[in-house]
């Protein structure tokens, strides 16, 4: 099992986070990294930001909101003292 970060990032500076992750690929971890993402872009309200900032309020649905976060995802290479200092859940194939 190997150890990776998701770190998720909004279109909005400073709305970042990091999670730990365990699992055998990478690419195991698209589906709960982009959940992750959605649930960071949709913790701080920033749909409600942009309506507001726009006449989107009536188009918002049709928006694909998708384009407003992202995440990437890298291979973990620190010990694990610096394993523990991300601290919160690790994600994975179980969760």
């Amino acid at each position: 099992m190997k150890r990776f970060l998701i770190h998720v990032s909004t279109y909005w500076c400073g709305m970042d986070n990091t999670f730990r992750a365990e699992a055998e690929s990478e690419l195991e971890l698209y589906e709960i990294a982009d959940q992750l993402a959605y649930e960071n872009f949709q913790s701080y309200g920033c749909e409600a930001d942009e309506m507001e900032d726009s006449d989107w309020d009536k188009l918002w649905e049709t928006v694909d909101e998708s384009q407003y976060y992202s995440f990437t995802i890298e291979e973990f290479e620190g010990d694990d003292e610096e394993w523990e200092e991300y601290g919160g859940e690790i994600y994975g194939k179980d969760n």
